[in-house]
């Protein structure tokens, strides 16, 4: 069979199989955050965020295509948590924030494996079911108004996506969910450390602004 053939019959495997997603939950579900509600003053946050494909300390490439849809991510998790009065990734609102949260999602697998385990399963149309791993390490560093860092944290999750007959039914069960859950997951940790460190100030929080900050959040 040539090369073309190949390509067909891995197609049309993909098509004709199931494919499903799992949070693998390396880390221990962060459960419900700290209320802070019952402080008058919350601290603001600009947040710069980074996805990269490739390990942390190696060579990596950043991928912006998904920027907004990290965006949406983080920004729901830190609107969910309530966690801050305000929150922006808009540059021109860094200035004016009590805080900067940088976080760097590094997305790192064995892309090896992952293609033999492909090959296999489209061989057998889906018969034989692959399965591939994927790696998020997320490092964030809190600095304060004067670009000093106050906190760094880092934690790993991953992601298991199973390719096979035997996942139809289990199809609802998307990449996407997955991430999106490990990530929230992986995010809710790193605010729970914050809090729980004393590296997040809320009622001795200072404005150094009189006028509303973030007027375009």
């Amino acid at each position: 069979m040539g090369f073309k053939g190949w390509v067909a019959m891995l197609c049309a495997a993909a098509v004709l199989s199931g494919c499903a997603s799992f949070r693998n939950n390396e880390i221990a579900d962060a459960g419900a955050l700290p209320d802070v509600s019952g402080y008058q003053n919350k601290p603001s946050v600009f947040v710069e965020t980074h996805f990269f494909r490739g390990e942390p300390g190696a060579p990596v490439t950043e991928i912006l295509v998904i920027r907004d849809k990290i965006h949406e991510l983080v920004g729901k998790s830190l609107g969910d948590s309530g966690m801050f009065s305000r929150h922006s990734f808009d540059e021109a609102d860094k200035a004016a924030a009590d805080y900067t949260l940088r976080l760097d999602i590094y997305n790192h697998s064995n892309t090896g494996l992952a293609m033999a385990a492909g090959f296999i399963s489209g061989f057998t149309f889906g018969v034989i079911p692959a399965a591939a791993t994927d790696n998020y390490t997320l490092e964030a560093k809190l600095a304060d108004t004067s670009g000093a860092v106050v906190s760094k944290a880092t934690n790993k999750d991953s992601i298991t996506t199973w390719i096979g007959l035997v996942f139809i039914p289990a199809m609802a069960a998307t990449p996407e969910k997955a991430l999106t859950g490990t990530l929230d997951n992986q995010l809710k940790t790193v605010l729970k450390e914050l809090v729980a460190g004393g590296k997040l100030k809320y009622s001795d929080v200072m404005r150094r602004r009189a006028a509303p900050m973030f007027a375009g959040a």
